[in-house]
């Protein structure tokens, strides 16, 4: 939601883009940025915990509008923290080869236990895709064919740019 020059949400405010160009660019200051974040916000966490929170913050950043060295630094959060794994080279959903990197705990479905997983491009630092990924195939899922490692859904990203100016929401649209 947007909130008059305030269009990305980071944690639980929202942000313009001045306060995504004023992010940290070292890792470490970056992490330490998104855990006073967590403190802040703790009071509207879901019991995810701080490591989850501060790696889903850092997994958003990396498709907004900020510096290259921020988005740099966001993926060395991710890597750092604990529970990440990073799978070397991997194909997305539409084919697409990236590094894949695989959130640390697991969900447990009808289709049996999933992980979430991204395929990053390297060399653009691009998010190709999130994905929900079949580890231990329940009954149901082995009946249908679902093996370990099926990807049961996902966001791929095509294409994306971003404009010069910051957007102006209409007097006339509802909040």
């Amino acid at each position: 939601m947007t909130v008059d020059d305030k269009i990305y949400g980071l944690g639980s405010r929202n942000v313009t883009y001045q306060a995504l160009g004023e992010l940290p660019s070292k890792s470490a200051e970056l992490r330490t940025y998104l855990e006073r974040l967590y403190a802040a916000d703790s009071g509207a966490e879901t019991g995810a915990g701080r490591t989850a929170w501060v790696l889903r913050q850092a997994a958003n950043l990396i498709t907004m509008r900020v510096k290259p060295a921020v988005r740099a630094a966001a993926y060395r959060v991710m890597a750092d923290l604990p529970g990440v794994k990073v799978l070397g080279r991997v194909s997305d959903p539409l084919g697409r080869e990236g590094v894949g990197v695989v959130f640390p705990g697991t969900a447990r479905t009808s289709l049996g236990i999933t992980e979430q997983r991204l395929v990053v491009d390297p060399s653009t630092g691009a998010m190709l895709s999130e994905q929900q990924v079949l580890v231990e195939p329940s009954a149901r899922a082995r009946e249908a064919a679902l093996d370990a490692g099926t990807t049961l859904n996902y966001q791929a990203t095509s294409r994306m740019s971003w404009g010069e100016h910051q957007i102006t929401v209409p007097k006339n649209a509802h909040h």
